[in-house]
C-alpha cells in the first residue's frame, strides 16, 4: 500500500475484526430478540402494543445512516456497528418469537406451572424460554452477515475507527490512493473478495440452520 503495509497480514488481521463484529451482533440480535419476544408474547396487553410499535420505529430506520450518527454521538468505532444491529434487527427475531410464545403459553403445561405457582420469570425463561432457542439462532446468524457489511460500509465512508484494521478500511485506504486508476488490482480485490465470501458463509450458515429447524424446506 501507499503506507508500505504489507495487504496479507492486513487482510488475515482484518477478519479479527470482521468475526469479533459478526459475532458479536449475532449474539446482540439472539438476546435482545429473545428477551423482547418472550415478554411480548407472555404478558400481551398494553406490554405487546408497545413493543410492537417500537419494533414497528426500529424497521423504518435505515442502517448506514443510523450507524452514522451513532458513530457522530459515540464515536468511531467498530462496536458502534454491533450496537446499530442489535437495535435495528431486533425486531426480526422478537416478531417471529413472540408469535411462538402466544402459542406456547396456552399449552397444558404452562397451565400446569401456572396453578404450580411458579412465578412469571420462572415460567418464561425455564418452562418457554428453551422451547425458542433454535429460532433465536437462527436470527442470529442472519445477522452475521448484515454486521460485517455493515462495517465494511462505514469503514469505507471513513467513519470507522482510524485505528484498526478492517477490511472496509482496506478498501477505503485503496481508494483514497486511486487504487483502480493505478491499475493495483491486488490491492482492493483481496478484502472485496473476503467481505464477499464472510457474508456469503453468514447467509449459508442460516440457511443451512434454518433447514434443520424446519425440515419441511427440504421438500
Amino acid at each position: 500500500t501507499s503506507n508500505g503495509r504489507d495487504i496479507f497480514s492486513q487482510l488475515i488481521y482484518g477478519s479479527r475484526n470482521a468475526l469479533a463484529v459478526g459475532l458479536s451482533a449475532a449474539l446482540a440480535v439472539a438476546i435482545l430478540g429473545t428477551i423482547v419476544g418472550l415478554i411480548s408474547g407472555f404478558y400481551g396487553g398494553w406490554i405487546d402494543n408497545l413493543i410492537m410499535r417500537l419494533a414497528d420505529i426500529a424497521l423504518g430506520l435505515p442502517f448506514l445512516p443510523f450507524v452514522i450518527v451513532l458513530a457522530a454521538f459515540l464515536g468511531p468505532s467498530s462496536w458502534n456497528v454491533v450496537i446499530a444491529i442489535g437495535l435495528l434487527l431486533w425486531p426480526n427475531a422478537g416478531r417471529i418469537i413472540r408469535s411462538q410464545v402466544l402459542t406456547l403459553r396456552e399449552r397444558g403445561y404452562i397451565e400446569s406451572a401456572k396453578v404450580s405457582g411458579c412465578s412469571n420469570f420462572r415460567i418464561i425463561f425455564l418452562h418457554i424460554a428453551p422451547n425458542i432457542l433454535p429460532l433465536s439462532f437462527l436470527y442470529g446468524s442472519i445477522a452475521i452477515g448484515w454486521a460485517i457489511l455493515t462495517e465494511a460500509s462505514v469503514s469505507f465512508l471513513g467513519f470507522g475507527p482510524s485505528d484498526v484494521i478492517s477490511w472496509g478500511y482496506m478498501l477505503q485506504d485503496a481508494y483514497s490512493s486511486q487504487a483502480l486508476s493505478l491499475g493495483a488490482y491486488i490491492w482492493f480485490i483481496p478484502p472485496g473478495i473476503c467481505i464477499v465470501l464472510m457474508v456469503v458463509a453468514g447467509f449459508f450458515i442460516s440457511r443451512g440452520y434454518e433447514e434443520i429447524l424446519f425440515p419441511k424446506i427440504k421438500k
